[in-house]
């Protein structure tokens, strides 16, 4: 939806691999891409901006199962990770970390931090340094059909997205209450949306 408005030397959306074609990536928070759109785009500010969540639980473990941290949270794309150490589910629920993207931390609100799993949350994708959402919609990823006829409509034809990047629920283990607790306090924007 964005190629007719940037460079197409200068970044890929569609690419699902950090750092590839820099600066952009398909988990860009809102600010910064408008901030790089803005710089692109005369008009950026009259685009409408959206964005998908998911529950905190289930992105959470899908985060897990594709990065699978080890015991002292390095992930699998960084260096010393160890696959034969693995941290379980629950205690990098309550206890992980995250290094976060250095714009997303210049842009976002300043309580996400590197120091748990904030930079994983709504909040830092979705709002600026005041508080204040740049985003103009906010889509749960599991009403895609509510999402599809909002973006049909805007595009004036049907369209279908691919819904990519999902985890199996179903063999997701059981949290316990601390890091049930723990998704409410950092996660607590998604906590809202979802009733938690």
């Amino acid at each position: 939806m964005l190629d007719p408005f940037i460079d197409v030397a200068a970044g890929d959306l569609a690419v699902d691999v950090a750092g590839e074609q820099p600066p952009f990536h398909p988990h860009i928070s809102a600010p910064y891409l408008r901030e790089i759109l803005a710089a692109r785009f005369d008009d950026a500010d009259r685009l409408e901006y959206f964005i998908t969540v998911r529950h905190p639980h289930d992105m959470l473990w899908s985060y897990y199962q594709f990065f699978r941290p080890d015991s002292q949270c390095r992930y699998n794309f960084q260096a010393g990770w160890s696959a034969s150490d693995p941290i379980d589910f629950e205690t990098w629920v309550c206890e992980g970390h995250l290094d976060a993207n250095p714009n997303l931390l210049r842009l976002g609100p300043d309580w996400i931090s590197p120091t748990d799993l904030s930079p994983l949350t709504l909040e830092a994708r979705a709002r600026r340094r005041d508080g204040s959402l740049a985003v103009d919609h906010i889509f749960p990823i599991e009403e895609m059909g509510q999402f599809t006829a909002w973006l049909s409509n805007k595009l004036g034809e049907d369209v279908s997205p691919k819904h990519v990047n999902q985890s199996n629920a179903a063999d997701r283990p059981r949290l316990g209450e601390a890091a049930q607790t723990r998704i409410r306090q950092v996660f607590a924007e998604e906590s809202e949306i979802y009733g938690l």
